[in-house]
């Protein structure tokens, strides 16, 4: 699919942000870390060497800073070695405006400030 018509069927906007997320698979006792390379109110891609199968249904908990949010969601896209595009399925409304304001806030601050240091960009 060309890539504008990818970007036209997001509901959310996305901010090129690097975030701590721990990700466990449902039914699994093992969980395991990454980096979010851009997040969205609808979900993240998360960098990591180990990313799970499309369709597989995850617990997270994600770091905005000392904040940790926790959630779930379902993998949408798999690059083995590379990471892996989560959806977020259950996302309250608190925690949505919570996430919002968060992102807003990084991507207003200048690089190498407290927030903005782990800001790559946005858009």
């Amino acid at each position: 699919m060309h890539q504008s018509a990818a970007m036209e069927r997001r509901e959310h906007y996305r901010y090129l942000i690097a975030l701590e997320i721990e990700v466990r698979e449902a039914g699994s006792n093992f969980s395991s870390r990454g980096t979010t390379t851009d997040i969205s109110l609808g979900g993240c891609y998360i960098a990591t060497i180990f990313p799970l199968a499309v369709g597989s249904g995850i617990s997270f908990t994600l770091w905005m800073g000392e904040q940790p949010i926790k959630g779930h969601g379902t993998v949408q896209t798999c690059h083995p070695g590379v990471g892996m595009g989560v959806k977020f399925t259950d996302l309250s409304e608190e925690i949505k405006s919570v996430l919002d304001d968060y992102l807003h806030t990084a991507a207003s601050l200048p690089v190498g400030s407290a927030l903005g240091a782990r800001l790559i960009s946005y858009r």
